[in-house]
Parts: C-alpha cells; sequence; structure tokens
C-alpha cells in the first residue's frame, strides 16, 4: 500500500471520529468531562456499563477509570455524585 493512501486512511478515521475520545491513563474520570471534554458520547458511557451492576444507574453517578487513551472503565457508583477537580486530574466521589 502507498504511503499516501495510509495517511488518506488514518485521515478519513479522524475525522470520521473513530480516533476522537481521550483520556489519560489511569485518571478517573465524571461523565460530564468525559461527554463535555473527552469526546466521549452518553451512548458510549452506556455501553460501558453493559453487563455490570450499574448498567441500570445515570451515569452522572459513575464515576470512570481511564484504561488507555479512548477507553474507559472499571466503573464505581458514587452515590452521592461525581465531583470535578479544579485542574487536570482524577475525579472522586462527593463526599
Amino acid at each position: 500500500m502507498k504511503l499516501s493512501s495510509v495517511l488518506l486512511t488514518l485521515t478519513a478515521l479522524v475525522t470520521t471520529g473513530i480516533a476522537d475520545k481521550t483520556c489519560t491513563p489511569s485518571f478517573d474520570y465524571c461523565s460530564d468531562v468525559l461527554i463535555k471534554d473527552k469526546g466521549f458520547t452518553e451512548a458510549d458511557l452506556k455501553d460501558v456499563l453493559k453487563g455490570t451492576d450499574f448498567e441500570n444507574e445515570d451515569v452522572k453517578n459513575i464515576l470512570f477509570h481511564c484504561k488507555n487513551p479512548g477507553i474507559v472503565g472499571h466503573p464505581k457508583l458514587c452515590s452521592s455524585g461525581c465531583q470535578d477537580p479544579e485542574s487536570e486530574g482524577s475525579h472522586s466521589c462527593s463526599a
């Protein structure tokens, strides 16, 4: 395959949204930050919850762990809601 074909394919993937989800590995994120700033949709996050004990929970009450850039998992229920830090960094459940 020619280099120009590879570059064209990569450009198409980026512009169609496949490569637009980002998060910092090992950080925890509230759903609002993942949706507003990191390129995820509510549907993406609901898909992560399928098959877990939190499948029927509101994503706003879930703390998601970034496993790899663009991949979240390991959901944790925040019964009092999720708390956003003042700067980039791991989020936590509200006290």
